[in-house]
C-alpha cells in the first residue's frame, strides 16, 4: 500500500485514503471525521481499487483545508479523471 492509494478499514464506513506511512502503521483519512485521520496498522487495511470518480466524490467531501493540505494528492486524482473520460 502506498500514499494516495485506498483502502477499508473498521475505522469508517466508506473507504480511507492513505496519507503518510510509516513501518508498520498508516495514516488515514476518516470521512466520518471530514477527511481529518487516524493512524492505524497496516493490517488492518485492505486496500480497494476505486473507479476515479469514486475517488474524487469521497475526497472532494473532505474540508476545505483538505485541498491546500493535500494539492499533490488532490491533482492527482484530478489528473486521472481527466485522462480516465479524455481517453474513454
Amino acid at each position: 500500500m502506498l500514499i494516495g492509494d485506498f483502502i477499508c478499514s473498521t475505522s469508517s464506513h466508506k473507504p480511507s485514503l492513505i496519507i503518510k506511512e510509516e513501518e508498520e502503521r498508516i495514516l488515514i483519512t476518516i470521512d466520518e471525521y471530514n477527511g481529518d485521520y487516524k493512524w492505524i496498522k497496516k493490517y488492518e487495511a485492505d486496500k480497494i481499487i476505486l473507479n476515479p470518480e469514486e475517488e474524487l466524490s469521497l475526497v472532494l467531501k473532505y474540508g476545505e483545508w483538505f485541498y491546500e493540505v493535500h494539492k499533490n494528492i488532490m491533482q492527482e486524482i484530478i489528473i486521472k479523471n481527466l485522462t480516465y473520460y479524455f481517453n474513454k
